[in-house]
C-alpha cells in the first residue's frame, strides 16, 4: 500500500473506496486521483518509478547497468541493445530539478564508464563494424551507443566531469569510424529491417551534433551532415528512430543555421501530419506504414520534442499546438498508474482494455525526457523582449529574474479558471504574454481579482501594466466544444444535421468508457448522442450534490443519449482520454454519432 501514500491510485483501488451517485444508463463516473498540478504530479510518478522499489522490475544498479556488463546466461531483454536503457536513464535523470538523484547518478556514470571498450564502444567487442559484415546484428549496438552517448553528454552538462566527457569522445570517435562502412550497399542491406534497420545508424545525428556544441570540434557535426540524408523517407520505418534523428537534424540547423536542413525537417514533419501515421489522438504509430495500430510512448515523446523545437524555430503556432494536443490526449493516455509510458492498441473509433504493456526499457525514460523539455525549455519562454506561457499547464518555472506559478483553478460559470501566481519579479518590465488557446471561444483576464482589459490578439493575451511579487493573473476561459468529423472541427452550435467523429472539449478528446458507460457500450451502441444537450457534468444536479465535488468532475461533459437498442433518454457522462492512466485504461470509444436533439427518435 506504500504507493497510496505518495497519491499514485490504481483504479481498483480507487474505486473500492468512493460511493457515487447512480445515473440513469450509465456507471457511476471515478475520480480522477490528480484533479490539478499534472504535469508536475506525473513527472514525480515517473521519477519515482525509476528510483523506488514499488514497482517491478525495480531499477538497480545492476538492473540498468546489464546493457553494458553482458551477461550471456542471465539475461536482461534487450541488453544487446548496449547503452540503451542505462543511457536513457542517465539522461532523464541528468535533467531531474534538485540535487536528490546526484549521488546515485554519480555511481551509475562511474560504473558505465568501466565498461568501454579500447575502440570506444560499450557491449560486444566482437562485432566488426566494416562494409561486409554490418548486417541486422550490429544495429542495436549502434543504437543503445547513441543513447548512451546523449546520456553521457546530459550528464556531463549538469556535472562537468571531465572523465565523462573523455569517455563521450571516444564514444563520437567510434561512430565517426563506423559511418564510413555505411557504403549504399549497407544500406539496402538494412532496408525493411524496423526497430534494427537504418534508423540506428542517423538517429546519431544528436549526439554528434552535441558533440561539436560542447567540445567545440566541428568534425562530429560534419559527420552529422553527411550521415542524416541516408534516412529513407517513412514507409514501414520504426516511428522511434525516424522522429529521432528529426531531432537530431534540427539540432544540426541550431547548429549551422543552413535553411535547407530545416527545410528538411519541416518538410518532413508536414508530410507526417497530413498522413495516416499521425493518429486521431495527436501521437505517431509505433511503425509507418500501416504496419498495424500500436502506439509507442518513445515515439509520441519525440513528437512533442520535435513539434516544440519547430515552434521555437519558426515561431509558427500550429507546431505548439501539435505538441499540446499529443500531451494531453497521447503522451499522458499513454502513461500507465506506474508511472511507466508504453503501448496501445488504438484507432479512430476506440482503444481495447489489454494486457498493461509498459516499456519500462526505453517510454519509461523518454515520456518523463519529454516533459522535463516541456517544462523548462518550452513552458515560460523569458527574453529581453517579453515574457511568454506557451502553454497552461500545472507547472512551477523559475530562473534568475522571475519564479511562476501556474494551477488550473476550476470551473464557474461556465469558465475554467487558470491562475498564475508571480512568486518572485519585483517588476515586469517587458510586456506579459500569456497564449490565448484554439480550444477556448472566450478569455477574461482577472489581476488581484479585478477584472481588466487587456490586449487580446487571436493568439496572445498581453498584459500592459506593471506585475510585480505576489500578483495573481486569472485567465478564465471558455472551453470550446467541438466535434472532429472526416479531419474538420466543427463547434456543436454549428451542427445541423446527423455527424459522426471524436468529442473535444477544451484541450481534451472526450471518451466513453466501460467504467463511466457500460450501459452506452452494450450491444447494439450505435447510440446518438443529442448533440444539443451538452453541459458540464458540475452544473448536473444529480452530480454535483457534494457526492462528486467541482474539483474533480469540472473536465466532465454530461449528455442525452438514445440506446440503438431501444427507445430510451438516458444520461451519459463523457471523460478525457488522459483519465484512462488511473483507471488501468479500460475499454474506451471515442467517435460517436452526434444528432441534434430534436432529430432523436
Amino acid at each position: 500500500m506504500k504507493h497510496l501514500l505518495h497519491g499514485h491510485y490504481p483504479g481498483s483501488i480507487l474505486f473500492s473506496t468512493i460511493i457515487l451517485t447512480a445515473l440513469s444508463g450509465c456507471s457511476n463516473p471515478p475520480v480522477p486521483a490528480h484533479p490539478e498540478g499534472e504535469l508536475s504530479r506525473r513527472m514525480k510518478m515517473t521519477e519515482e518509478r525509476l528510483t523506488g522499489d514499488i514497482f517491478e522490475p525495480v531499477f538497480t544498479n545492476e538492473f540498468i547497468l546489464a546493457d553494458v556488463n553482458l551477461d550471456p546466461v542471465d539475461q536482461r531483454r534487450f541488453q544487446n541493445y548496449s547503452g540503451d536503457l542505462s543511457g536513457r536513464f542517465v539522461e532523464a535523470l541528468s535533467a531531474c530539478t534538485g540535487d536528490e538523484y546526484d549521488s546515485r547518478l554519480d555511481e551509475i556514470v562511474k560504473e558505465i564508464l568501466k565498461y568501454q571498450q579500447p575502440d570506444g564502444r560499450f557491449g560486444d567487442p566482437l562485432l566488426l563494424f566494416s562494409e561486409e559484415k554490418i548486417n541486422k546484428e550490429h544495429m542495436p549496438l549502434l543504437w543503445g551507443n547513441g543513447r548512451l552517448l546523449v546520456g553521457l553528454l546530459e550528464y556531463y552538462s549538469r556535472t562537468g566531469n571531465k572523465d565523462v566527457l573523455v569517455a563521450a569522445v571516444k564514444l563520437g570517435d567510434f561512430f565517426t569510424g563506423c559511418y564510413r562502412e555505411v557504403t549504399p550497399e549497407v544500406v539496402k542491406r538494412l532496408e525493411g529491417l524496423g526497430a534494427d534497420g537504418i534508423i540506428c545508424f542517423t538517429q546519431y545525428v544528436e549526439p554528434l551534433v552535441m558533440l561539436s556544441q560542447i567540445t567545440g570540434d566541428k568534425k562530429y557535426a560534419e559527420v552529422a551532415k553527411q550521415v542524416y540524408p541516408v534516412l529513407p523517407e517513412r514507409g514501414t520505418l520504426h516511428s522511434h528512430g525516424y522522429l529521432t534523428t528529426l531531432r537530431g537534424v534540427l539540432k544540426l540547423y541550431e547548429y549551422e543555421h543552413d535553411p535547407a536542413v530545416l527545410d528538411y525537417v519541416s518538410s518532413a514533419y508536414n508530410s507526417l501530419i497530413s498522413s495516416e501515421d499521425h493518429t486521431l489522438y495527436g501521437s505517431v504509430k509505433e511503425y509507418f506504414g500501416g504496419k498495424g495500430d500500436r502506439d509507442e510512448g518513445c515515439s509520441t515523446a519525440d513528437f512533442i520534442r520535435l513539434s516544440l523545437n519547430l515552434y521555437k524555430l519558426t515561431g509558427e503556432m500550429k507546431y505548439l499546438e501539435k505538441a499540446e494536443f499529443a500531451l494531453y490526449n497521447s503522451l499522458y493516455f499513454n502513461q500507465y498508474f506506474t508511472g511507466d509510458f508504453g503501448h496501445h492498441t488504438i484507432d479512430n473509433t476506440k482503444s481495447p482494455s489489454e494486457l498493461m504493456m509498459a516499456a519500462w526499457w526505453c517510454c519509461t525514460m523518454s515520456g518523463l525526457r519529454a516533459m522535463q523539455v516541456l517544462r523548462d525549455e518550452y513552458f515560460i519562454e523569458n527574453n529581453n523582449e517579453h515574457v511568454k506561457v506557451n502553454m497552461l499547464l500545472d507547472a512551477d518555472y523559475s530562473d534568475d529574474s522571475i519564479s511562476i506559478s501556474l494551477s488550473r483553478k476550476g470551473y464557474e460559470d461556465g469558465f475554467h479558471d487558470y491562475e498564475l501566481h508571480i512568486l518572485k519579479a519585483t517588476s515586469l518590465e517587458k510586456p506579459l504574454m500569456i497564449r490565448k488557446p484554439s480550444w477556448a471561444d472566450e478569455t477574461v483576464v482577472l489581476i488581484n481579482g479585478v477584472k481588466k482589459e487587456c490586449n487580446v490578439s487571436a493568439d496572445w493575451v498581453s498584459i500592459a501594466e506593471d506585475i510585480g511579487n505576489g500578483d495573481r493573473i486569472t485567465l478564465k476561459l471558455k472551453y470550446a466544444t467541438r466535434v472532429i468529423a472526416d479531419g474538420k472541427e466543427l463547434r456543436i452550435n454549428e451542427i445541423d444535421a446527423p455527424v459522426s467523429g471524436v468529442l473535444c472539449y477544451g484541450p481534451n478528446i472526450m471518451a466513453v468508457d466501460n467504467k463511466t458507460g457500460y450501459t452506452f457500450l452494450a450491444e447494439p451502441n450505435n447510440n446518438e448522442i443529442s448533440i444539443n444537450t451538452f453541459f458540464n457534468s458540475t452544473e448536473d444536479p444529480g452530480l454535483n450534490d457534494g457526492v462528486i465535488s467541482s474539483s474533480v468532475s469540472n473536465n466532465y461533459l454530461t449528455a442525452r443519449y438514445r440506446h440503438d437498442g431501444y427507445p430510451s433518454n438516458l444520461k451519459i457522462i463523457l471523460r478525457p482520454v488522459s483519465e484512462m492512466t488511473f483507471d488501468g485504461h479500460p475499454y474506451m470509444k471515442v467517435s460517436f454519432n452526434f444528432v441534434p436533439e430534436n432529430d432523436s427518435k
